[in-house]
């Protein structure tokens, strides 16, 4: 035993070093449901009992629903704060809440202002005090607890599959590096107690199997469900498949006493797995009875949370629980590609699992099916509380993980055997592949995807240390000097990269909220096709935190939403703004433009406008080898005359062009004109890519009888217009007639 410990050392000790860095990484209370279940922990330090429901003291110390869980995890955390002198009276200082995070699977971005608190990374860096230290030392003893599943797994896994040797490691690997298991190890929350004792009493239960039954462990297995079920109500799940396994333990010893006597042996080994843990847990029951009139206590945590609104049935959530057991942090979950490897894994143990099944030695089919058994007790247990409150999380099956984990490494061990069946050295070879494979992804996730969602923006104290690839010289205000910025499109996509360059002048007390914005280029139309409003560094980095001359390397990456729009130009601008006062004045060379800066023009695909077919030229209508025109109509109503025209883009056009529309009369002297921008301005010519159809509608000021009305394309610099010709026919003045007269198939 002692010299297999060190195929499980390594296991263990590069999670505990994982689950450490998570926990320096992720922002204080960022984790699950963390600011609720510390704010019970410190109420029981400093009141010196459980908190209640419906009192004032809810409000201040923030544990909301957590109030009423089951308190084994609280009590020895508070006797650890206790024990260590630690304090936590300046917590008020870090429960700002961010009125900017964007929430939820299709929140606007990849990495985007995830956080939920407000931060600041200059107060909360190393080392720690108060709070923070206490925060901490309980994220820490937390992963410290869950290091013991991971031990408890490797252990059941080698007592249950002793002739497959690779299983236990495997099993191991996988609860360890398991993302989610590190994220919720390196945070403050009872599935840190309750799942490592729920791993050991599986482990016991085991031995009961094999080596049969005793008093003693009978009596270890009541404490270890009693504790399990002060930790958190799913660790009471281990008494239903305690009692079946005792029973079936207790007729495969074949005790030859008469039946009265082993009847009598019986009850009382039920009876002390039963009695134990209603004894270590009645006076909480008896408590929550006499406060809430519910022993469990669930009906006041259900007044928090909130019931469902109509029944669900499990199974429209089997995606949402299946990413969440995999990875998922409070406010999103992670970018699809994540879950592929964690797809494929489950898929080959689950396959390799009903593949091997009917090979596995009778003695194994049991084990297994014990393994099974307690992952379906625990999954009930979800299902019935997800099914009176919204909770698709997958962390809710943690107890069972470990149950999971060894029998997917079963499945997986099952697959390279028959693969590889002679092969001794490539089969240990896979294995250990696959456990290197789990190791790499969890490290991925806790040095790369984290501090993607979390990590404060790169800073520098110096102005040349950074190179814009658009530098700009512009103020905000009198508080920050805009620096430039880089950008990386790609239109058809609708993706955007977004580098902007900000500079501290003065220190600031107000947190600025920045917008990008995508916003019509028409002079006079305020049209949004898109907005994104955050505080910099993606929520991480409130402008209050800012030291006056450091610079800012602010990076944003988007994919834009879909939008009914057609194809055309966009400015891309940014805005700095207080909620309460506004728009900070944006000044360029001294002079203040406005309350916005404009980066960048841009090219976003969208709808094609459908032209009308009733004045559809029959003509061929070319204006120099660039466009064409397929489509001209005059309309007069009570509104006024309008112009309507249909461009084709059949070739790119280097400079911008301008539509002129001029109304002339019988001697051909010019009376009125509706020259503009294509689009008004939307959609300037020199974005235009083949393929293109803009539909482009003019004003005339008055139409006449007898008049005609022409239309073309002119250079705006220097007023040369596009040549046209109609059917292969030049066209004087590179002028088109549509009315009264049309291009005809004729030519003219």
């Amino acid at each position: 035993m002692k010299r297999s410990l060190t195929e499980v050392l390594p296991l263990i000790l590069a999670f505990v070093i994982l689950g450490l860095a998570s926990g320096v990484i992720v922002p204080p209370f960022e984790n699950l449901d963390e600011i609720e279940h510390f704010g019970v922990i410190r109420y029981v330090a400093e009141r010196g009992h459980l908190p209640v429901h419906g009192t004032p003291e809810a409000e201040m110390y923030h544990y909301r629903q957590e109030a009423s869980q089951p308190p084994l995890y609280y009590l020895l955390s508070a006797g650890l704060v206790r024990l260590l002198g630690l304090q936590a009276g300046d917590m008020e200082t870090y429960i700002r809440f961010n009125p900017r995070v964007a929430c939820g699977p299709n929140a606007p971005s990849l990495y985007d202002n995830r956080a939920i608190f407000y931060h600041n990374p200059h107060q909360e860096h190393f080392p720690w005090r108060d709070t923070l230290l206490m925060l901490h030392v309980l994220r820490l003893g937390s992963t410290l607890l869950q290091a013991l599943t991971v031990l408890g797994t490797w252990a059941l896994a080698r007592r249950m599959f002793p002739d497959h040797p690779s299983v236990a490691p495997l099993a191991s690997a996988m609860v360890a590096f398991n993302p989610q298991f590190l994220f919720v190890a390196s945070g403050v929350n009872n599935d840190n107690l309750v799942t490592p004792l729920a791993t050991w009493g599986l482990y016991l239960l085991f031995r009961i199997l094999q080596e049969g039954l005793s008093v003693r462990r009978t009596l270890v297995l009541g404490f270890l469900i009693g504790l399990a079920g002060l930790s958190k109500l799913s660790g009471w799940l281990l008494l239903p498949l305690s009692l079946p396994v005792i029973l079936f333990a207790f007729y495969r010893s074949g005790q030859s006493t008469r039946l009265r006597t082993r009847a009598a042996s019986l009850m009382g080994h039920w009876s002390l797995v039963i009695f134990i843990p209603l004894t270590l847990s009645g006076w909480w029951f008896w408590r929550n009875w006499r406060l809430y009139g519910d022993p469990t206590a669930l009906a006041p945590m259900l007044e928090l949370v909130g019931l469902r609104g109509s029944p669900i049935y499990p199974w429209n959530e089997a995606g949402l629980v299946f990413r969440s057991f995999w990875g998922q942090i409070p406010c999103s979950f992670y970018p699809t590609g994540f879950y592929i490897p964690y797809f494929l894994i489950t898929t080959v143990g689950a396959f390799g699992l009903l593949w091997g099944w009917r090979r596995f030695p009778s003695v194994e089919r049991w084990t297994a099916a014990l393994l099974a058994a307690w992952f379906l007790l625990v999954l009930v247990g979800w299902v019935r509380w997800d099914m009176m409150t919204p909770a698709p999380g997958g962390r809710l099956l943690f107890p069972a993980l470990p149950a999971v984990g060894i029998l997917l490494s079963l499945g997986i061990h099952s697959l390279v055997i028959g693969t590889f069946g002679i092969l001794p050295m490539i089969r240990s070879w896979v294995i250990r592949s696959f456990i290197v494979l789990l190791f790499i992804l969890a490290l991925w996730t806790v040095t790369v995807i984290l501090p993607a969602f979390y990590a404060p923006p790169p800073r520098y104290a110096d102005p040349d240390a950074v190179r814009p690839q658009h530098p700009v010289s512009a103020r905000f205000g009198d508080v920050i000097r805009f620096l430039g910025y880089d950008l990386r499109a790609r239109p058809e996509k609708n993706f955007l990269d977004v580098t902007l360059y900000w500079q501290a002048i003065a220190p600031m007390t107000s947190d600025y909220v920045m917008a990008l914005q995508l916003v019509s280029p028409v002079p006079g139309d305020n049209t949004l096709r898109w907005t994104y409003d955050s505080w910099p560094g993606r929520g991480n980095y409130p402008t209050s935190a800012w030291q006056p001359g450091e610079v800012v390397r602010d990076r944003h990456r988007f994919y834009l939403p879909p939008a009914d729009f057609p194809t055309q130009a966009w400015d891309l601008q940014v805005v700095l703004y207080d909620p309460k006062e506004g728009s900070l004045p944006v000044s360029m060379e001294g002079t203040v433009i406005g309350g916005r800066l404009i980066l960048e023009r841009l090219r976003l695909p969208g709808t094609t406008p459908v032209c009308p077919e009733s004045d559809r030229l029959m003509a061929q209508v070319r204006l120099g080898e660039s466009v064409a025109l397929t489509y001209a109509g005059v309309m007069t109503d009570e509104i006024g005359t309008r112009v309507t025209l249909c461009w084709q883009s059949l070739a790119p056009l280097a400079d911008d062009y301008h539509v002129f529309v001029h109304l002339y009369d019988a001697s051909g002297t010019l009376l009125a004109a509706g020259d503009g921008p294509p689009m008004g301005g939307a959609f300037p010519t020199s974005l235009w890519q083949p393929g293109d159809v803009i539909l482009d509608v003019h004003p005339l000021p008055l139409l006449v009888e007898g008049g005609r009305v022409a239309v073309g394309l002119y250079r705006l610099g220097d007023g040369v217009r596009l040549p046209v010709t109609i059917g292969g026919v030049p066209v004087p003045d590179a002028a088109i007639p549509i009315w009264p007269e049309r291009p005809s198939d004729q030519g003219g």
